[in-house]
């Protein structure tokens, strides 16, 4: 029970670490293709706080992880 809850959480922190690499992409998208003066700076506040927030939860996994494995 204890290696398959691992095991999900593993694949959890890998699922967080891809949802932050696809907003990274769409931001620089989103940058390179609209006029800069269109952007506020509430939107980069924004994205940096949801960036920060979901790897910052995908990292506690890993090292809660790496703690286990001990």
């Amino acid at each position: 029970m204890n290696g398959r809850n691992r095991k999900r959480k593993e694949k959890f922190a890998d699922l967080l670490l891809d949802i932050v690499k696809y907003i990274i992409t769409a931001g620089l998208l989103a940058f390179w293709f609209s006029d800069l003066s269109q952007w506020v700076w509430s939107s980069y506040v924004l994205l940096m706080v949801v960036l920060i927030i979901v790897t910052t939860g995908a990292l506690y996994l890993y090292s809660d992880d790496q703690v286990n494995n001990k």
